[in-house]
């Protein structure tokens, strides 16, 4: 079959869920883990001969399953990861927190611990531009510990992985503490997209109705006796929320924009 039959066949199919944009997207994204190809072979109207391949994956993707689940790589920060169920999916947010702590702290060995580490991406991409800096990485899931070590494996990148309940636990000095934390609460949860609540870790996204700033709060007064920086992905939702409680508590702390000028990332400073 034709790549670029092919190629209309997963966007037609897919416009009633994504955007034709991320269809195409995702087409390409198969198109790379099956065949190995790229747009230049569409483009120079190459064929495939396994169909059934890409029927198959098409097929779960219609079910809302996301395409890196199915490929079980994601991409991050110069890294391809393994992802799986269970953990969230990396995205492009996390990237730009990742380049801020590294274009903040330039020339100095750290101590990091990223705090709810998931498939470890921050941690692995800190350790990867910071060869020479100590880096850790804690998550309360064992699950997620354990992709977390896979892809430290097979990437050959020397993190400590440890389970840890963080709103319960002490924790070690660190320079720098950074963190993706759960931060939906849970009467959001119908407002977003099925594919996410329906295949991705809840326990990496929600947080309860009644004080959706609980991982903040707690990271932030551990920061707080080790007087370690904290650099935060958020909610843009939670601005007025944590401004108003950062300030009653007296602390020093700074917003930066994300890609579509939201503020995403929190950075609290000592």
């Amino acid at each position: 079959m034709k790549l670029g039959l092919l190629k209309a066949l997963y966007i037609d199919t897919l416009v009633p869920f994504y955007a034709r944009s991320e269809a195409e997207n995702i087409f390409y994204i198969v198109l790379e883990h099956l065949d190995k190809k790229s747009k230049i072979d569409v483009l120079l109207g190459a064929e495939t001969f396994i169909f059934e391949s890409y029927q198959s994956i098409l097929e779960e993707l219609q079910q809302g399953i996301p395409v890196q689940y199915l490929t079980q790589i994601a991409p991050f920060y110069n890294l391809e990861l393994f992802v799986s169920p269970g953990v969230l999916i990396p995205r492009p947010e996390t990237e730009q927190l990742v380049h801020l702590v590294l274009e903040e702290n330039r020339g100095t060995h750290k101590k990091v611990l990223d705090i709810g580490t998931g498939s470890g991406c921050i941690a692995l991409a800190l350790k990867n531009a910071w060869n020479e800096s100590t880096i850790t990485a804690c998550d309360i899931s064992e699950e997620a510990l354990e992709v977390a070590r896979k892809n430290a494996k097979d990437l050959s990148i020397n993190v400590d992985f440890y389970q840890t309940d963080i709103l319960t636990n002490e924790i070690a000095a660190y320079d720098i503490l950074v963190s993706n934390p759960p931060y939906i609460s849970l009467s959001e949860k119908d407002t977003m997209h099925k594919n996410v609540i329906e295949n991705e870790p809840h326990l990496a996204l929600f947080v309860a109705d009644k004080d959706p700033l609980i991982f903040y709060k707690r990271i932030i007064q551990l920061a707080e006796k080790q007087r370690a920086i904290c650099y935060f992905e958020t909610s843009e939702f939670y601005r007025t929320s944590l401004d108003s409680w950062l300030i009653e508590s007296g602390y020093s702390f700074e917003w930066k924009d994300d890609f579509q000028g939201k503020d995403r990332i929190l950075k609290v400073i000592w």
